[in-house]
């Protein structure tokens, strides 16, 4: 077990750089093999299929390379590892039902965890070839088909939300009341398809402005985006305004209902607009 003491969590930019580097190279075996048709839907209805398990593999091989003793919570073997005060926050192929209709909007993403909240992120779009990471400071970085790494990363950061014109991510599989009915009140925003985490390294990057989630999400689908857009200077909040935690005690490591906003005073007005909507329009605790 790792103390939330350890020295190694002290450079928070060179955690980013090796949650990077594992993510480059699972971005990479997830796009060599794009075909990958042998689905099956596990207990809790979500398909999976060979791209995802042979991602994992290849990820946890880096990890453990890059980061020894750091225990790795996964999407794809939840039952085998525990949270810990530090722990790694990994989903392999976030965004299933994107790779699996041949969309691009699929990715990779790794959070390392101290005490409930992410302190390094890395998101990777193999088939976008983009890369947002974070420690201290959020990055972005192009990334080759074999995973490779393309030019120096470029620092980057949340924009000022338009006062019209916001942009809004949606999510292309897995629309919900919630966030429809925040949506309506705010008239002139853009609507954006865009399915898996990578909708959280678009508004770190300055290129949308909000995305709200009623549906069902799992910790490892958001810490790394938590990450690295906290990182970038926006904010990931709670219906209640809280931040999110991850690897609460006894928890099933399933996400509340949340909002991803660059700024805080955007935030709380999604905040706001969710609390005013009639109370069938909430999910279910």
């Amino acid at each position: 077990m790792i103390s939330p003491n350890d020295p190694r969590l002290g450079d928070r930019n060179a955690l980013a750089l090796r949650l990077a580097e594992a993510a480059r190279l699972s971005g990479a075996v997830l796009l060599a093999m794009r075909s990958a048709s042998d689905v099956r839907v596990k207990a809790d209805g979500s398909p999976v299929c060979s791209a995802d398990m042979a991602a994992d593999h290849t990820a946890k091989q880096a990890l453990v390379r890059l980061l020894p003793d750091f225990p790795v919570v996964s999407e794809e073997s939840v039952e085998a590892v525990e949270a810990a005060p530090v722990f790694i926050l990994l989903d392999p192929l976030d965004g299933t039902r994107e790779f699996l209709a041949a969309g691009g909007s699929y990715c990779v993403a790794i959070a390392i965890i101290r005490e409930g909240r992410p302190i390094a992120g890395a998101i990777v779009a193999p088939e976008l070839g983009r890369l947002w990471f974070s420690g201290e400071d959020a990055f972005s970085q192009r990334v080759a088909a074999d995973g490779t790494a393309l030019g120096e990363p470029e620092r980057i950061g949340v924009r000022l939300p338009p006062e019209d014109g916001l942009v809004t991510l949606i999510s292309r599989f897995h629309a919900d009341a919630l966030s429809e009915g925040v949506l309506k009140t705010m008239p002139g925003h853009e609507p954006m398809p865009m399915s898996s985490a990578v909708k959280f390294g678009i508004i770190a990057a300055g290129e949308a402005d909000l995305h709200v989630r009623g549906g069902p999400t799992m910790e490892w689908d958001i810490a790394a985006g938590d990450a690295i857009l906290t990182a970038a200077g926006g904010v990931v909040r709670l219906l209640d305004g809280q931040l999110p935690r991850y690897g609460r005690p006894g928890g099933d490591f399933r996400n509340p209902p949340f909002v991803a906003a660059s700024s805080e005073a955007l935030a709380q007005r999604a905040i706001a607009a969710a609390n005013t909507l009639p109370a069938n329009s909430l999910p279910r605790s």
